[in-house]
């Protein structure tokens, strides 16, 4: 939707705070007839009350690299958390008069830069934007051109828009009307309206679906503050996962990170300016002030997570491409209970560690995979889902690099991929893959791909 700011567009003061067009970067663009290419970003709290955390600093280098990009994103989706929106004291703003004031100042100033890529902005509300029942007024106020079909009494807040082959549906996820009375209770979500738009739109080629909080734990951040609530993140990614959305984009989490499950990748982008947890991002210097720039078409999707000086720090693709990972297919009769069973080993060297390490562990075998990097102290540790091994079973397991700590990933027989559980802000991390295979007898590799 086309972001209609006109009625701001008459205050002193503003500047295009440094935007320039001093060097091109590439987007990446679709490789078949069908497709689009965009930005997605978010978190970037303009005005906190205590001087030199930066935010706006952050925001216009973010802005730079967006009029960067050759050619310009087709559209760009905003993910909350624009303003600061609380009072000083970081607690509920319920003056009306001063949230009006705050978007009246930011948006043709901060924001000038992103009004002025001239392209359709897809925008939903953060924690920050609407944490009371007079911000979610407010919010509908400064965005009235944002479309008035989403569930009873989140009209404004939640959206879907259907573009020819491309459906968004944007999600309020601390809506008032969902019973969430602060931050700290974690995210909601009226599932059966998203199943319900998902179906009478299956047609839809491309499926984004935005929502402010992560549904999976990003870098070991899961306390109900940092995520959505299981009780409605559970059946909310079940919904998704049957309509086998693209992807699920969301922020909250000052870091970037992808992690797929059920088949349905979660891209976090939180990167927009806010400087938040160890060294201003969650964690620093693992994590950066950034945006992503996507590709999706009829092969797949593709990103680009761009710093603030325009560096491709990350790139990503799914679903997972056949070259630079490792993939490694087990098959196996049933097996009595057994305290641990190391499937497979990669050694380089006379490393103290293998470098990959994959087990099923304890009487009720969960899926375990460690990597091992020689500049580290000790092995890092994910964990997957649990194995009935009373009865034949296959296992696949993949590692992919460029994926971070989401690019440890399994299937169990012929279900999509989903990423093991890790709480480090990284993945295989070693330039190179181990240089000699040990693999179980008992339960034998069948398939290895590198």
């Amino acid at each position: 939707m086309a972001t209609s700011l006109s009625r701001f567009q008459g205050h002193d003061g503003v500047g295009n705070l440094g935007v320039g067009e001093s060097k091109t970067l590439r987007s990446l663009l679709p490789r078949t007839e069908t497709g689009c290419h965009f930005v997605a970003y978010g978190d970037c709290c303009i005005g906190p009350p205590e001087p030199g955390r930066g935010h706006e600093e952050h925001l216009a280098a973010v802005h730079r690299v967006m009029h960067q990009l050759d050619p310009r994103p087709e559209f760009v989706c905003f993910l909350g958390d624009l303003i600061w929106g609380l009072t000083r004291e970081h607690g509920p703003n319920h003056d009306g008069e001063s949230l009006r004031q705050e978007w009246a100042v930011k948006l043709p100033r901060e924001m000038k830069p992103l009004t002025d890529l001239d392209v359709p902005v897809f925008r939903i509300p953060g924690n920050h934007d609407t944490m009371t029942p007079v911000s979610e007024t407010v919010w509908r106020e400064v965005f009235d051109e944002i479309p008035q079909n989403g569930p009873e009494g989140q009209e404004g807040l939640t959206w879907f828009e259907r573009r020819g082959d491309l459906l968004i549906i944007g999600i309020s996820v601390y809506a008032m009307n969902m019973g969430s009375p602060f931050t700290m209770m974690g995210g909601r979500v009226d599932c059966d309206w998203v199943d319900r738009v998902l179906t009478e739109h299956s047609d839809a080629k491309f499926k984004f679906v935005l929502g402010h909080s992560p549904v999976h734990p990003v870098n070991g951040y899961t306390a109900p503050k940092w995520g959505m609530l299981p009780e409605f993140g559970e059946p909310f990614w079940a919904v998704l996962a049957r309509h086998q959305v693209t992807a699920y984009l969301c922020s909250h989490v000052i870091a970037f990170d992808f992690q797929v499950h059920d088949g349905v990748p979660q891209i976090t982008t939180g990167g927009a300016g806010t400087s938040s947890g160890p060294g201003g991002c969650m964690p620093a210097p693992d994590e950066y002030h950034h945006c992503v720039q996507l590709a999706v078409d009829d092969i797949g999707l593709r990103g680009q997570v761009l710093d603030t000086v325009g560096t491709a720090r990350e790139e990503f693709q799914w679903p997972l491409p056949a070259d630079g990972i490792m993939k490694w297919s087990f098959k196996s009769d049933s097996l009595p209970p057994k305290p641990s069973r190391v499937l497979l080993t990669g050694q380089s060297g006379k490393e103290d560690y293998p470098r990959i390490r994959v087990s099923l562990d304890g009487y009720q075998p969960r899926l375990n995979v460690t990597l091992y990097d020689p500049a580290d102290v000790y092995p890092c540790s994910w964990h997957g889902p649990e194995i009935d091994i009373r009865h034949p079973f296959e296992l696949t397991v993949a590692i992919d690099p460029t994926l971070g700590p989401g690019g440890v990933l399994a299937r169990v027989g012929n279900e999509p991929y989903s990423s093991l559980t890790t709480d480090v802000p990284f993945g295989f991390k070693v330039n190179s893959w181990p240089e000699k295979w040990d693999v179980s007898t008992e339960i034998p590799v069948v398939e290895m791909a590198d």
